[in-house]
């Protein structure tokens, strides 16, 4: 009889016995992505947490987007203006505009130190170009040829950019309009065709971007915002429109 009463008594014991207490220290358990104690900024996105480090988490990588029948737009001449300008501030600045017909349309402007550009037009088409750098060491070199107007208006804002574009085209007028800010980026077109269009602009440092159209009717728009971005190289052969954008 007491075999059984012992452990009876021993259950009842047990289970009336205070749970053993714990220490506080007032921190916010590490599975908290949103608190402020250790585990501030290991989980998923919030608050604007990018998420965990390392090759099984999201902090950091790109995010891409694709659009591959955006709205249509046009990059179209402003104007009937002519002739060749340049304006530079700074040191050490060296630029050259070349043309071959009176309708054609160049300017250059530069602040900053030791920035080159060259525009080279030719052909009979009213080509119009602008090309503004806004730092030092920065690079632009642009061709422009066709029977019909090839616009262009480059921007460069930062340091050590390098940007090389060339439009090559017929009778029907092609646009590019190409922006880097930052530093230490590289941009490179060319267009081969008719009614081509190209929007391309990059938000940080370290970037490079190519993109190449050939033949008529191709539409491009490409975005990138961030730090070394871009390992895509698009080409489009005719009749083509996509819009991407690479951010991180």
């Amino acid at each position: 009889m007491r075999a059984q009463i012992v452990p009876a008594m021993l259950a009842l014991a047990l289970i009336g016995a205070p749970a053993p207490l714990l220490a506080g220290n007032e921190k916010t358990p590490p599975g908290d992505p949103c608190g402020s104690g250790p585990g501030h900024g290991t989980g998923n996105p919030c608050n604007g947490n990018n998420g965990n480090h390392g090759s099984n988490g999201n902090a950091g990588k790109e995010r891409v987007r694709y659009n591959n029948h955006p709205d249509p737009f046009t990059v179209g001449r402003p104007g009937n203006a002519r002739g060749a300008f340049i304006n530079q501030i700074g040191e050490q600045d060296t630029a050259t505009i070349t043309q071959s017909a009176s309708s054609q349309y160049a300017r250059v402007d530069q602040t900053g130190d030791r920035n080159e550009a060259a525009v080279t037009q030719s052909g009979s088409g009213a080509h119009y170009a602008l090309v503004a750098q806004q730092g030092d060491h920065n690079e632009v070199e642009l061709a422009q040829a066709g029977a019909a107007a090839q616009v262009a208006f480059v921007q460069q804002s930062g340091h050590f950019n390098e940007m090389a574009l060339d439009q090559r085209g017929g009778v029907i007028s092609s646009g590019v309009i190409a922006s880097q800010f930052g530093n230490a980026n590289s941009m490179e077109l060319a267009q081969l065709g008719d009614n081509n269009q190209a929007r391309l602009v990059q938000n940080g440092s370290g970037n490079e971007m190519t993109a190449s159209q050939t033949g008529n009717n191709n539409q491009l728009s490409w975005t990138q915002n961030g730090d070394n971005l871009s390992e895509l190289a698009i080409s489009q052969t005719g009749g083509r429109a996509m819009q991407v954008t690479q951010s991180r």
